[in-house]
């Protein structure tokens, strides 16, 4: 019997097969016909907020979105809605209302991208809250910190540690950039105390009004690389001198006899290298007796205090003045020197010299009952014409003066005084010229 079955579904099994696809084709045109409609669910429909040209206008930018995705239901026809997928849809945030920075519950759009599909999104009131901040831009001052620097022994920074740049552009959230009152750029240097000025890379680190630092705000800055300057310099103490020289247009009185005073005793100076361990005193000058009237007796010498390039006056003393203890016992007289007291040394043979100048009128500096005492016969002045180009005519030249004495207690003040000589050829010259 079961022989018989089995040879019997063999011998109809077309038949069977034929019969059922014809009942899957019946059911499926029966299903269409009798139940058209079906509801379904699309999920992972990726949510677009982008902002609106309003928004972009007014530096508002997007910094946050609750909703990366959705899921919506749709309805409609079977045969339309079979194939739908996520990549069918768009779902778009409605940023319309927004028109300044802060939290908002928005509208979430949901859309069919193919229009002939027969169905519709049955899902509504799909929301999304999104957190919108304004975008500044401020300048900001850059201060720099060398507070972790150690500086080698007899060293110290001199002068104003200065950084670069100086001022920056920061970029941010509103309410964050604005909380910002500066920026320090922190200087560290790995090789040991600083015993030479330096340039140093920094790090920037933002600080608020109260000078709590703000950890890893998200601000952006115009600057990225930051140098701090730290001027290092050796200091040292030094005692200042200055140098008395005999007058130019006189000689017989010895600078060693001149007491004097100075304002201060010693500056304070800073030097950028060693060269200063070599110093023993600091010479702020020469003066010569022929530059000093009484006047500059009585009133004092001022003298600027001139260091060399890259030395620091750290005391600040931007001169010393010179006084003499002694100023009420000198004088300055005026004395008419006649050309008797002229005396030319060192005259070619060549030539014939004659004084044109009668005399000369000097200023004589000195000890009060000295020059009292003296005459215009006490002032020698010399001629010397070593060295100067001499041709026939008139010659202007500088004289200088001798007092007489051994020991004179006073000098000839005056820069420099002048006579006018005439040179004629030496009369043996013109005998054998003619001569000849």
């Amino acid at each position: 019997m079961f022989k018989r079955f089995t040879s019997g579904f063999v011998t109809n099994l077309k038949t069977i097969i034929q019969a059922l696809v014809f009942s899957i084709i019946i059911w499926v045109f029966i299903s269409i016909q009798i139940f058209p409609d079906i509801s379904m669910h699309i999920k992972d429909i990726p949510v677009n907020c982008e902002p609106t040209a309003l928004m972009s206008d007014e530096n508002l930018q997007i910094v946050s979105l609750d909703t990366d995705a959705v899921t919506v239901q749709i309805e409609g026809k079977r045969y339309s809605m079979s194939n739908l997928t996520a990549d069918d849809f768009t779902a778009s945030c409605d940023l319309s209302e927004i028109y300044n920075s802060g939290e908002y519950t928005v509208p979430i759009n949901v859309t069919l991208t193919d229009t002939n599909a027969d169905c519709r999104i049955a899902t509504n009131n799909l929301t999304a809250v999104v957190r919108v901040v304004k975008i500044v831009t401020r300048e900001v001052n850059v201060i720099p910190n060398t507070n972790s620097l150690k500086i080698a022994d007899e060293m110290q920074i001199e002068g104003d540690v200065t950084v670069s740049p100086e001022t920056v552009e920061i970029t941010g959230e509103e309410t964050l950039v604005n909380s910002v009152d500066h920026i320090q750029a922190v200087a560290s240097y790995d090789d040991g105390a600083l015993d030479h000025s330096v340039a140093i890379s920094a790090v920037p680190m933002f600080f608020n009004k109260n000078g709590i630092k703000l950890v890893s705000p998200k601000i952006t800055c115009s600057a990225s690389d930051f140098i701090v300057n730290v001027p290092v310099y050796k200091v040292k103490t030094l005692p200042v001198q200055v140098k008395f020289t005999g007058s130019k247009t006189s000689t017989g009185f010895s600078v060693k006899d001149l007491e004097y005073k100075m304002s201060i005793d010693e500056i304070t100076i800073a030097s950028p290298d060693s060269s200063i361990d070599n110093l023993d005193a600091i010479d702020i000058g020469e003066i010569s007796l022929s530059s000093v009237t009484l006047k500059d007796i009585q009133g004092g010498i001022s003298m600027p205090v001139d260091l060399p390039e890259g030395y620091k006056n750290i005391s600040g003393n931007k001169t010393i003045t010179v006084t003499f203890p002694g100023a009420d016992g000198f004088g300055q007289l005026g004395f008419m020197v006649p050309s008797d007291n002229f005396t030319i040394i060192n005259k070619p043979s060549n030539f014939d010299v004659k004084v044109l100048t009668n005399e000369l009128t000097v200023n004589v500096v000195g000890y009060s009952n000295y020059i009292q005492e003296m005459t215009s016969s006490d002032i020698y002045a010399t001629i010397n014409l070593l060295g100067v180009e001499l041709a026939q005519g008139t010659k202007t030249v500088t004289v200088t003066f001798r007092l007489s004495g051994a020991s004179s207690q006073a000098w000839v003040a005056g820069e420099e005084y002048k006579v006018e000589l005439l040179i004629t050829d030496a009369e043996e010259d013109i005998e054998e010229q003619e001569s000849v």
